[in-house]
Parts: C-alpha cells; structure tokens; sequence
C-alpha cells in the first residue's frame, strides 16, 4: 500500500501564523485598554480638580440669586461704614437720604435692623436740632407770636420747637428765625414684634420697642391720640388714683392718651418688661423712649395697633 504524504507549501504555514500573532495582538490591546480605562476612573475620583458632574457642579457653584445673597451683608456693611462716616463728619441729611434709599431696597435683609438703627439716630438728630431738613419750614416770629399757637399753626409740639430751636422757658422774640417741623407723623405698633415704628410724612422715621397686653389684651384698630400728659395721675380701674411718683404708678414719666377707654402709650418704671406682653392693655415704652414720643407727636397723630 503506497502511503499517500501531503505536502504544506510554505507560503500557507506563513499565512497561519500571521493569524494567530494577530490574534494574540488584538487580546492583548483589549487588556490594555480595558486596564487604561480602569487606572484612569480611580484617579479622576482622587483628583480634586476634575470636573465634577452636572449635578455635583449644580451644588457647589452658587446660583446668581444665592451668589447675590451672599454678597448684600458685606456690602451693607461698607455702606453702612461709608453713611456712619457721613454722619459723623457733618452731613447727616445726605446720609440720611442714602440711608432710606438703602432700607427701601433691602425688604427683609437680616441688615434691615443695623440700617433702621442709622435712620432713627439721624432722624433724631436732625429733627432735635436747628439742622436743615425738606419736612422743615423757615418761620420768622411776628408780634403775637407764641409757642403754643405756632404749634397749632404746624401741627407740631411746643417741646419739638423750643429743643430744636434752643429755646429757653418757651419764650420767643419778634424777628427771630425759627425752623419748624411741618411734616406728619403716624405710629404702627405690632403686638407679634412688640414694636413700634414712627414714620414721617409716611417714610420709615425710627422703631421703638414696647411692651403691649398680656394674652394679646392690647386692642386692634386706628385710633388718634388725643391727650398728652406730662407726669400722669394713674387712675386704677377700681377707682383708686396715684400721683406722679407714687410707688403704685405705672404709667412713667410721660403719657399719650388714645381715643379708646383706657388705652393709651405711656412709659414704665420696669424696662425690663419692654419688648414682650407684659402690660393690662396699653402700649408701654423705656421712660427715655416716651420721653422723646411725646415730644415729637402731637394730638391728633394716627395710631394703628395690629396683631
């Protein structure tokens, strides 16, 4: 039996090589790749300066509405810096301006208080004082003059005249200039904040602290002042009355009545107890605070009391 060989030409042993190195080729680009792809995920998760994903960038970049949040109190607070400056060089009436400018931007701002704060100490400043002011008028004495009936005349108080005016024992004298407050005055008292915020001819003036009625007694509503009282008799409910000074007097140093029964905002011998319901009803101030109410609200000024 003849044994049949078969031969392989060389070109064809060639060819199947080439395939399997090829092969072996391809397998090991595959590991290396995957191995790149691996090593470079663990590090870009080490690497704090990667680009974070669009969620994670969403978290830590603020929003320009939080950005601006974050921005107002430094700048209220330079310009606070800037308005105390101008206050205390001599030119409140421009600070005052800037100021009120600033709070009618500033809505509900945690600085809200800090520039009420500005705007009452210089509004004090300039009304107590012979200071230029719009709300203010030029008045020269004629004969017949008074203090009394210039008061009627602008609606304002003879207390306000003769301090801002360096009056003495109320006595004025033909041809003297005097500059007199024109504008009019209107409180909000809010029994929920236990305050009380005066307002000029319906621009912010300043904000007081008071006390009001235990359980929410103090009542609601619009009322006018309608006495002013210097060193009131306390007269209590059963019927019993106490002169100014008396241990049993709670009223202070000074009182405005308001046109309903046994109401009315006065001062306390117990500052501790302004700022909360602490009074039988009315509305109650620091005697330094009333003081300086009752000399810039005359009769007649609107009251509102809300919850």
């Amino acid at each position: 039996m003849t044994d049949i060989y078969i031969h392989r030409s060389p070109s064809k042993k060639k060819g199947m090589l080439v395939a399997i190195l090829g092969a072996l080729l391809g397998a090991l680009l595959v590991l290396v790749a995957v191995w790149i792809r691996t090593n470079s995920a663990s590090e870009q998760g080490a690497d704090p300066s990667r680009e974070p994903a669009a969620s994670e960038s969403q978290a830590q970049v603020p929003s320009p509405e939080r950005k601006r949040e974050i921005d107002v109190p430094r700048d209220i607070s330079e310009e606070l810096t800037r308005l105390r400056e101008a206050f205390a060089n001599g030119n409140p009436l421009s600070a005052r301006e800037s100021a009120l400018t600033l709070l009618a931007e500033m809505g509900d701002h945690p600085a809200r208080g800090e520039v009420e704060s500005l705007v009452g100490d210089l509004h004090t400043r300039l009304v107590f004082s012979a200071a230029e002011m719009p709300e203010k008028t030029l008045h020269v004495v004629r004969s017949g003059d008074t203090l009394g009936k210039l008061a009627q005349t602008y609606s304002t108080t003879t207390e306000l005249m003769a301090e801002a005016n360096g009056i003495r024992n109320n006595i004025i004298r033909m041809g003297a200039a005097l500059k007199i407050l024109e504008g009019e005055f209107s409180a909000v008292v809010r029994k929920s904040r236990n305050d009380l915020e005066l307002r000029l001819n319906d621009r912010f003036f300043k904000r007081y602290r008071v006390g009001t009625g235990t359980d929410s007694s103090t009542p609601t509503g619009d009322y006018v002042i309608t006495l002013r009282m210097r060193h009131p008799v306390w007269y209590r409910p059963d019927g019993h009355s106490f002169p100014y000074g008396h241990p049993e007097n709670l009223l202070g140093t000074h009182y405005l009545k308001l046109n309903t029964p046994g109401i009315g905002i006065h001062g306390t011998w117990e500052p501790e107890s302004v700022g909360s319901q602490s009074s039988a009803g009315c509305v109650r101030l620091e005697n330094e605070m009333i003081e300086e109410l009752y000399k810039l609200l005359p009769e007649g000024t609107s009251v509102r009391i809300t919850d």
